[in-house]
């Protein structure tokens, strides 16, 4: 099921009607996360996660240490910037999901 919220990162509907901008997108939702996609989803989900907890403890044994930063001081570094960039990351990788699924959809003409 589509939002109206998420017709704003899809410029190319921008020209259709709301029902069938809808209907596009949930096609395309269906043909980027259907079940024949859900090892290649796990797999993306697994290596996102490996990447932050990398990154994280690449962070709290190199970096925080070198900045004489407290482990408070770390810890809320991690929680309002490196947690926020990976939901950031995840909601772009989302999103191109979504449109490579559209393209395949609707190639252009």
């Amino acid at each position: 099921m589509a939002r109206k919220q998420e017709f704003k990162h899809f410029p190319e509907l921008h020209d259709l009607p709301d029902d069938e901008k809808a209907n596009r997108l949930t096609e395309a939702k269906a043909l980027a996360f259907g079940p024949d996609q859900k090892l290649t989803r796990w797999r993306g989900n697994i290596m996102q996660f490996a990447i932050m907890f990398i990154v994280s403890v690449l962070f709290m044994v190199f970096v925080a240490p070198a900045l004489s930063l407290s482990q408070d001081a770390s810890a809320l570094i991690m929680l309002f910037i490196i947690l926020p960039l990976f939901f950031i990351l995840q909601q772009r990788r989302y999103i191109q999901l979504v449109r490579q699924a559209l393209a395949k959809l609707n190639p252009p003409s």
